[in-house]
């Protein structure tokens, strides 16, 4: 079946939107044919009878009544009848008594007045409303799309009529002069205004003229095209043929013939090409033909930076009919050769490509189709979550990290309980106390009685029976002996059966999946003795080394103790002459290589083979296989190292072998789950890749190496066998997924989990010292260390409640909810600050929590887990062996001990703000999922196959609540690998946020969309649009509008304040404030943090607000597409712009001592050791915490002290805190700066004029100056115009023209002031040192002299036009109009000799600057300054009434 699909559908995915729209177009097409079929009168008649059938009349009747109505009313004027849209359009004169001067006296439009009862009042009495604005738009568009119908039709005519009709007289005019007095014509008048009062309504307009005109020209011009292109493919072999055999005329028993016609006649279905062809071609040219008065839409060529395009428009009426239609119509064809390329394939493939991801996102890396294979490796893999891995891998890896992480906080709960009952004793024991200050004795006892009992198999299940009677009495004699009274050591005791009934559930799931090699018996005795000898110790030499100091150092007895032992090893094997320093060297080495095995968690280290049988010089000893399964001593073989038991006790002193209770439980429970998570993801990826190969999909893993790569092989290399380890040896343990085929990529990304491979560069040492520390430290600094970024980082995260539509539920629920997530939520902060027990998480609410960690929902931050994952990359291990590696990694551990302590707390802090937030909506989103089965319930809706709705299970309402909230909700296990690889670059600052914040919203919506169409669950999708539409919509406009009645700034005054705003807020979100006679301002997307979402467009209708009030007569697009530029910009900011510390650097190393914002960090006369203290004071500024800049503001609010000449409020300060700072606009000192900016604009355009052409080489084009300089003041025409804009803007904002006049004034620009406030232009001129100095590098280097007098005497002309210009207009003067021609370029190339004025005067290359002389040059051409004397310059002047 055909593909009916349109391009634009992506765009308005919602079926019942679609429907609306296709009606409206529906009946604007019915319109438009009883338009063509029986004359606009005919229309106005049955819509008269319609009214009055409605209101009751009979068919009689009413088309009495409806005749009556407009025969009395003069506005229903008949449009001329020589109309022709369908039959051949004839050559026609105007009526001889046809006078339109004369007509349009008679008929006067309706007053205003008359006007607003129609309901579209007057703008002059108040403030176009956005809500009207756009239904403004909806009103013109939709009486524009027919009218637009029959102008083409009349501008066909037109071009159609013989030579010398006057356009005043041409059917086109006459029909839009005759339309423009009926009531439709004043309706679209008064909508067409208040449409385009706002950006927003000025934008719907323009789009629903062209989603209309498509939908026009899809049934008129797509198919004409689609019939054409599949018309030309199928004659193309015929033709072919016949050329080829030159048989023009057989066609009897011509074979090539028939077969050409049978492969013409399998071309007839259309083909791709052929409906791209009719889209963009059809579509561009069908829709640009109908579109009314899309001049003022524009195109891309009305843009001065993309004039080349050559389809900017004509907008200057012709005289004579034919010659303004043919010019009109030619606007059309450029407006419809832009929209056939590139915009409507830009659309269309940008549709197909969102389909083609959509749904066949999973296939696209193995296609047979290159273009889907570069889709995928390019658009989707970068910015999906799993980036290249297979769903299935992506979740489970998940769920990999969710399960360890859950056991971690199991673990530290078990830990905290002992923590608590030790307090208890230290506070009611003496002599308990005194053993406590000794960190090890009641630790040790406590870990001996943790590991004194076995587990036992019963009935095949691995349980903990409980400890022995004897072990019971041993320990509580011990405890009674150290005076801890019997309910704390009931306490000790409960803790450790707690811990180990906790163990065996563990060991009993490992057991159930049957993926060991053993019995259940076996198993259970391996892992007893795993607990119990290699994860019941720990080593100093690894726990207290970590710092650049080593706070574990072996003793000399123990180091000469093994050096024996070594000694001894190597006299065994022969070496007889191996003495004691010979050892000692080998016992330094192994302190020095020594490494912790993952498996056994005992020490292993290299030691030389001295047996020449041995395949290896060097062998890694482990001292963990000296010991059997069962606890006992096991001798290396017959000549190895370790002989006696006494062997093995020196090496454990050695590496500071101790026991530790809270270590104990710890290490068991994190590497019990280890192997649990590990296996069970395992177990579920092979469950998923055989149920994806019984459906006859491609699978993950395949038995052979050649299935792999029939099925796989497109998507990159295939694996050897695989291998996938656990925590057990590979005699105890085999992975269900062992000695298959996948993809190397596969492979490799289930061994690493999360983690994110770094690249080579980021890995090195000088890298990660010099970008990866500092870049860390200061991101951290803005955000987690930053006290009131804490406030901020709590209260913005409200708006994902509000955005999901979870504000909506009863307030008493959230309210409870809003309880729950307090008792559930980590760090439990006050307990770790207190100590206090009661202050911890109860049983059940950290039971919430960690069912939360394992479905990935809690512990997501984004910012914090992304600043985690660099601090991650800090400590790299990637080459262990080095000394330089292993040195940094110390001193790094060394230097940020305290710190790291202090951000562990602000990190869990920061993590516990967001997560209240989560665990609130995912109890709402449970809530309203219950209440939506229960309404389905008692209304009696039925299932899809007809049965009867049932309440779902807790457990799975709490799965699907989980998994809503990981699609609805930032979070960062869901940003791609390319993303968060950004952290590691010198650019990008919390580039996965922005990530998720486009990942949630899509997903909301989507989410939302599918909702809707569910019968059960439609109630909740409703309210999560609606949520969305408060958040997008809502509160960014009620915030302007609540500004704008209770400080009375008006969008006029908004859009002034734009002007002169920093540049990074311009664009923004902002809320005017008025008060106390200054203005100020919010920066709403400061503190909301989907204006990631919102902003683009934001940024989009600021500046065709921006575009508008700085000229009129532009069109739609000028500003459209620079902001639409912007709106990118913003968008990828996050992810190219400077990181912080980066930005610091480049200030000083790149930019030279000049911030980014223009602002110097010294002055260039400042000695070397003062730009060196004031590079270190703006750097470590740079690097300080986000609030310390706060924090100074509110001290000097407080005091009354201003802050660089500004005042602060400490209520606006306070506000600041939420994010939402009231700034002062300081606008006088924001007029300085713009001043400032258009000096070095000035400066810099001036620089142009002769650039690259005073090399003192031959320029051999002769326009080269004359085209340098004529775009030096185009730009310069630009930056004048910007100024104007920012004067216009001050003025709107209250300063007086005298204190505008005054701050020029001082700035030496009193001649520039006169330019701005007339909004006239000046061009910039060639000096007369400028020109002296290129008459004399021509004598000296003997080459042609640029500056000859045809180009100075072209020069003059283009300043002369240049200075008709006014500010804020079209700079409509052609570069062509002043090159030289080809006959001209043997013009004389020597200047004549100048006057002895000049060669008198001192030449001065720069451009004059003081008042005098701007005044002197600013009122003469660059000829005149270069030629005349001071005094022949000041009789110009006057002469000219420029002076007195």
């Amino acid at each position: 079946m055909a593909d009916k699909s349109n391009w634009y559908d992506f765009l308005i995915p919602e079926p019942e939107t679609k429907e609306a729209i296709q009606k409206g177009i529906d009946e604007a097409l019915k319109t438009v044919r009883i338009l063509k079929s029986e004359g606009p009168q005919a229309l106005e008649r049955r819509r008269q009878e319609e009214r009055f059938l409605d209101q009751g009349f009979s068919d009689e009747e009413s088309k009495s009544l409806a005749a009556d109505a407009i025969a009395n009313d003069k506005r229903f004027r008949i449009i001329p009848k020589d109309i022709s849209l369908i039959s051949k359009a004839q050559a026609i004169e105007p009526p001889d008594d046809f006078d339109v001067s004369s007509d349009l006296d008679k008929v006067k439009p309706p007053k205003v007045e008359e006007v607003k009862k129609i309901g579209m009042g007057s703008k002059d009495d108040y403030e176009v409303g956005l809500s009207e604005s756009i239904t403004g738009a909806l009103a013109s568009t939709l009486i524009k799309i027919p009218k637009g119908v029959i102008n083409f039709g009349t501008l066909v005519t037109d071009a159609l009529t013989q030579d010398g009709v006057p356009v005043d007289k041409s059917l086109t005019e006459r029909f839009n002069t005759e339309f423009e007095k009926t009531i439709l014509g004043q309706i679209e008048a008064q909508a067409e205004e208040s449409a385009r009062a706002t950006a927003i309504g000025h934008l719907t307009e323009a789009f629903g003229q062209l989603y209309g005109g498509y939908k026009i020209a899809g049934k008129t011009a797509i198919p004409v095209v689609e019939y054409a292109s599949r018309k030309a493919r199928q004659l193309g072999p015929i033709l072919v043929n016949a050329i080829k055999t030159a048989r023009y005329g057989k066609t009897v028993n011509n074979k090539n013939l028939s077969k050409a016609f049978d492969k013409a006649k399998n071309l007839n279905k259309a083909s791709k090409f052929d409906k791209f062809a009719a889209v963009t071609v059809g579509g561009g040219f069908g829709t640009a033909a109908v579109v009314m008065k899309q001049e003022d839409i524009g195109t891309l060529g009305d843009i001065d930076a993309l004039d080349f395009l050559g389809t900017g428009q004509d907008r200057e009426k012709k005289e004579t009919a034919n010659d303004d239609a043919f010019r009109q119509l030619n606007n059309k064809f450029k407006f419809g050769a832009e929209l056939a390329f590139p915009v409507i394939p830009f659309v269309y493939g940008t549709g197909k490509v969102a389909k083609m991801l959509a749904t066949k996102g999973k296939d696209l890396a193995f296609s047979d189709s290159s273009i889907e294979r570069w889709v995928d490796k390019f658009v989707g893999k970068p910015f999906r979550s799993r980036s290249n891995k297979p769903q299935q891998i992506f979740d489970g890896i998940q769920r990999l990290e969710g399960k360890k992480s859950s056991v971690k906080i199991l673990a530290d709960d078990a830990a905290r309980s002992f923590d608590d009952v030790l307090k208890k004793i230290s506070r009611n024991s003496t002599k308990a106390s005194e053993a406590i200050q000794d960190p090890n004795q009641l630790s040790e006892m406590f870990s001996k009685f943790l590991l004194s009992t076995d587990d036992v198999v019963k009935k095949n299940n691995i349980v903990f029976k409980g400890f022995s009677k004897r072990t019971l009495n041993s320990f509580r004699k011990a405890m009674d002996d150290l005076g801890v009274n019997k309910n704390q050591t009931d306490e000790l005791i409960n803790n450790g059966i707690d811990f180990r009934i906790a163990t065996a559930t563990l060991k009993n799931t490992i057991a159930k999946n049957k993926n060991t090699n053993v019995a259940t018996k076996e198993l259970n005795q391996i892992l007893n003795d795993r607990v119990r000898y290699n994860l019941g110790a720990d080593y100093k030499i690894f726990d207290m080394n970590m710092g650049l100091f080593d706070g574990f150092k072996p003793t000399l007895a123990a180091k000469e103790e093994v050096a024996r032992i070594i000694q001894k090893y190597h006299r065994r094997n022969g070496e007889r002459k191996f003495s004691i320093d010979d050892a000692m060297i080998v016992v330094n080495n192994i302190l020095k290589n020594r490494t912790l095995n993952p498996v056994t968690r005992t020490p292993e280290f290299p030691i030389g083979t001295v047996n020449i049988l041995d395949d290896q010089a060097v062998q890694m000893k482990n001292i963990g296989n000296n010991i059997t399964a069962g606890g006992k001593f096991k001798a290396d073989k017959t000549g190895g190292l370790i002989q006696k038991k006494s062997d093995l006790e020196a090496f454990n002193t050695l590496f500071g072998k101790y026991t530790n209770a809270k270590n104990v439980i710890y290490n068991v429970m994190t590497d019990l789950a280890e192997i649990v998570a590990r296996d069970e993801f395992y177990t579920k990826l092979l469950k998923d890749n055989d149920a994806l190969l019984a459906k006859g999909e491609r699978g993950l893993f395949y038995p052979n190496y050649n299935k792999a790569l029939i099925n796989l092989g497109k998507g990159g290399e295939i694996s050897k066998r695989t291998k996938f380890e656990t925590r057990l040896s590979d005699e105890v343990y085999s992975s269900p997924l062992d000695n298959k085929f996948t993809l190397k990529i596969f492979e490799d990304a289930i061994k690493a989990g999360d983690k994110v491979v770094a690249s080579a560069l980021t890995r090195s040492l000088p890298y990660r010292a010099m970008m990866l520390i500092p870049k860390g430290i200061s991101q951290a600094g803005k955000t987690i260390l930053g006290p009131f970024t804490h406030i901020r980082n709590f209260f913005s995260a409200v708006f994902t409640t509000v955005h999901s539509g979870n504000i909506l539920i009863p307030p008493a629920k959230l309210a409870e909810f809003a309880n729950q997530a307090r008792k559930s939520v980590q760090p439990q902060l006050l307990y770790r600050m207190t100590g206090n027990p009661r202050f911890r998480n109860q049983p059940e609410d950290q039971a919430l929590y960690r069912f939360l960690l394992e479905e990935g929902v809690t512990n997501q931050n984004v910012v914090a887990r992304d600043i985690e994952g660099l601090f991650g990359d800090i400590t790299l291990a990637g080459q262990r062996d080095e000394t330089a590696e292993v040195f940094f990694n110390k001193l790094v551990d060394t230097t940020t001990k305290k710190f790291k302590k202090l951000y562990g707390v602000a990190q869990d802090l920061y993590t516990a703000e967001d997560d209240v937030f989560r665990i609130v909506n995912f109890l709402a989103e449970g809530y309203k999922l219950k209440e939506a089965y229960r309404t389905a319930i008692k209304n009696g809706i039925k299932n899809a196959d007809g049965s009867v709705v049932k309440m779902p299970g807790d457990l799975e309402i709490m799965k699907e609540s989980a998994k809503i909230i990981r699609e609805t909700v930032p979070n960062y296990a869901y940003v791609s690998d390319f993303v968060k690889g950004v952290r590691r670059s010198p650019l990008g600052s919390f580039a996965s946020f922005p990530a998720e914040i486009f990942r949630t919203g899509g997903n909301t919506t989507m989410l939302a969309l599918k909702e809707l169409k569910d019968p059960i669950r439609e109630t909740i999708g409703m309210k999560r649009l609606t949520g969305q539409a408060i958040t997008y919509t809502f509160f960014p406009i009620a915030a302007m509008k609540a500004g704008s009645a209770l400080y009375g700034v008006t969008r006029e005054k908004l859009t002034a304040m734009r002007e002169i705003l920093p540049v990074w807020s311009e664009d923004n979100t902002i809320i005017g404030v008025y008060e106390d006679g200054q203005y100020k301002y919010i920066d709403f997307s400061h503190g909301f943090f989907y204006d990631t979402l919102v902003s683009p467009v934001s940024t989009v209708l600021s500046n065709v607000q921006k575009a508008k009030t700085a000229n009129e007569d532009d069109p739609l697009v000028v500003g459209f597409v620079n902001g639409l530029t912007k709106a990118m910009g913003k968008v990828l900011e996050p992810f190219f712009s400077e990181s912080i510390w980066f930005g610091a650097v480049a200030d000083i190393m790149i930019r030279n001592g000049v911030k980014d914002n223009g602002s110097p960090v010294w002055n260039p006369d400042d000695s070397i050791m003062t730009k060196w203290t004031k590079s270190t004071q703006h750097v470590a500024y740079t690097l300080s915490p986000g609030s310390l800049p706060q924090v100074r503001r509110l001290i000097n609010a407080i005091e009354k002290k201003s802050q660089k000449g500004v005042n602060y409020e400490v209520p606006d300060e306070l506000l600041g805190f939420l994010g939402f700072r009231k700034v002062p606009l300081d606008i006088e000192s924001n007029l300085n700066f713009k001043i400032t900016d258009f000096q070095e604009s000035q400066r810099n355009e001036s620089k142009k004029i002769f650039e690259g052409l005073r090399t003192g080489d031959p320029v051999e084009d002769p326009n080269a100056v004359i085209r340098q300089y004529f775009n030096a003041n185009k730009s310069y025409y630009e930056d004048m115009s910007k100024l104007r804009r920012v004067y216009d803007a001050v003025k709107t904002l209250g300063m007086r023209d005298e204190k505008i006049e005054e701050l020029f004034g001082k700035r030496n620009e009193g001649p520039l002031y006169g330019d701005i406030e007339n909004n006239s232009f000046f061009p910039l001129l060639i000096t007369k040192g400028q020109i002296i100095g290129i008459e004399e590098q021509a004598e000296d280097k003997k080459i042609p002299n640029i500056l000859n007098r045809n180009v100075l005497r072209i020069i003059e002309r283009m300043e002369r036009d240049m200075q008709r210009l006014r500010l804020n207009k079209d700079f409509d003067l052609d570069i062509n109009n002043y090159l030289i021609k080809t006959q001209e370029q043997v013009s004389e190339l020597q200047t004549p000799p100048l006057p002895k004025t000049v060669l008198d005067a001192n030449p001065n290359p720069q451009v004059i600057q003081t008042s005098q002389v701007n005044q002197i040059n600013q009122g003469l051409t660059m000829t005149e300054n270069a030629l005349l004397s001071d005094d022949e310059k000041m009789i110009r002047l006057r002469q000219r009434n420029m002076i007195t």
